[in-house]
């Protein structure tokens, strides 16, 4: 590092003594460091701690792979535990190394590529309950429908149980506990959850019934012993690769809570934003609409046509692009630590936003425009490598990627397949960040019979294990 050459970053302005983009931060996030990354590609920002935004490709591959032992979870996460515990999500160190080692073997791609049939069953049911919509002329919110259908196919991966009965009550209970959760991360010193304020008394509600519900799956799996279905029964098989030790019933319930959380809102917050954006362009839907009648005709798609689904998975990569769900990565430095030139000492927290670099002036052009073309192959391979990561980058990329891409891209055609979704009259979205970045309105719609697709009884042929393109796509390094 050239201590010399460094110097400290442009500072947002505001009063460092009473963190003064924290009332900011309450009313607006995405405004704050939008405005604050004009500043340049490493801006101090007055929030709790000593706080920078870090906005460039380089920058966030020197946080996120190069220097990576550098940077812990840190603050942010601990305020998250409540939730979380000590998850994959959360975890640092020894503890997500372990955790790590034990599970990923569960997420090899060959397993996942087995789930295709359950999102396929499922996505069939919600779009059967959509016929009656459509004759009826009705509306519905898409956010609600996407997330609810993400919820029941992680619940039947996961546990091999129909959870549609349980849908709303574990909807409602997780964005409250994560709604308290947003206001206590925005806090400069949260109570408590044993003071019974009304928040805590809402968050340690929420937490109850969904401790519940995992208490109850846990003790139907452990009696069915080998007959026991789903990945559950792959997580309680799971061995530390050192010890050999399986997860305790603590580690189980942390790491359900967080798959179950990370693998129904972020896919129905992505499909959402994917099913916004193809409403306001249609030539985005016709593209799609001739790609599918083209791969796929009027069968039910498999994991083996996602190669040739181009267009399709660059619709999907250019939402994910503009409204990343995962919107924002907060990290702490452990040392002394130089990016972009600017000193970073020990003990400050990073930010990177996905949001703001995926919008990068210097990667992007026309960076607010909804170009699925700028996926294209050439393109992809010419840009920086962390110029997008939507899940994350280096040795914490998120294990459930290619499980979540399959899935999307499934839904993707099937959705398209039967139906095109108009928005409602007069209808825009604004984002509203709780911790992920969702539509506020819930993205209304009115849904429409899509016209014949071709038969089609020919299968695609290409091998199961190969059929996930979100290696190629992302550009994934080991």
């Amino acid at each position: 590092m050239a201590a010399s050459a460094s110097h400290d970053a442009p500072r947002l302005p505001g009063h460092p003594l009473l963190a003064s983009h924290l009332r900011q931060w309450r009313r607006d996030p995405v405004k704050l460091v939008t405005d604050a990354a004009r500043l340049g590609r490493v801006v101090r920002l007055d929030l709790p701690g000593r706080t920078f935004l870090v906005t460039h490709p380089a920058d966030v591959k020197h946080v996120l792979q190069d220097n990576h032992p550098n940077y812990c979870k840190g603050w942010v996460f601990d305020r998250i535990k409540p939730y979380w515990g000590e998850s994959l999500l959360t975890a640092d160190g020894d503890t997500w190394r372990r955790q790590r080692h034990r599970v990923q073997p569960s997420f090899k791609r060959d397993r996942t590529a087995s789930f295709a049939p359950t999102v396929t069953t499922h996505a069939h049911e919600m779009l059967a309950r959509w016929d009656a919509i459509a004759t009826s002329g009705g509306e519905l919110r898409v956010f609600d429908e996407m997330t609810q259908l993400a919820l029941v196919i992680i619940g039947d991966v996961l546990f091999g149980l129909d959870m549609r009965d349980d849908v709303p009550e574990m909807t409602s209970a997780a964005r409250t506990a994560l709604a308290v959760l947003k206001q206590r991360v925005a806090a400069l010193a949260p109570l408590p959850l044993w003071v019974p304020t009304p928040a805590n008394r809402r968050f340690n509600r929420a937490m109850r019934t969904l401790h519940t519900y995992i208490d109850d799956i846990l003790t139907r799996t452990r009696h069915a012993g080998d007959e026991a279905p789903g990945f559950l029964k792959m997580l309680i098989d799971a061995r530390d690769p050192e010890s050999g030790s399986p997860m305790t019933d603590r580690q189980l319930h942390e790491e359900i809570l967080g798959m179950l959380q990370q693998g129904h809102d972020t896919v129905g917050e992505a499909l959402s934003w994917v099913w916004y954006l193809v409403s306001l362009h249609p030539e985005v839907e016709r593209r799609l609409y001739d790609e599918v009648c083209e791969v796929v005709g009027d069968r039910t798609p498999v994991t083996a046509d996602l190669p040739r689904l181009t267009y399709t998975n660059m619709v999907l990569q250019e939402a994910m692009r503009l409204y990343p769900p995962v919107w924002v990565i907060p990290r702490d430095a452990i040392r002394d630590d130089e990016i972009g030139g600017c000193r970073i000492p020990a003990g400050s927290t990073i930010l990177l936003s996905p949001y703001l670099t995926h919008r990068h002036p210097d990667v992007w052009e026309n960076p607010e425009a909804f170009d699925p073309d700028r996926f294209e192959p050439a393109q992809c391979k010419a840009r920086p490598r962390h110029a997008y990561f939507p899940f994350g980058g280096g040795p914490r990329l998120c294990m459930g990627a290619d499980m979540a891409t399959m899935e999307m891209l499934l839904i993707m055609v099937m959705v398209v397949q039967r139906f095109r979704l108009a928005l409602a009259s007069g209808h825009r979205e604004e984002v509203e960040c709780i911790l992920d970045m969702l539509p506020r309105h819930g993205v209304r719609a009115t849904v429409r019979r899509q016209r014949p697709l071709p038969s089609s009884t020919i299968a695609a042929s290409t091998p199961v294990a190969s059929a996930c393109p979100f290696a190629a796509a992302y550009r994934v390094s080991a």
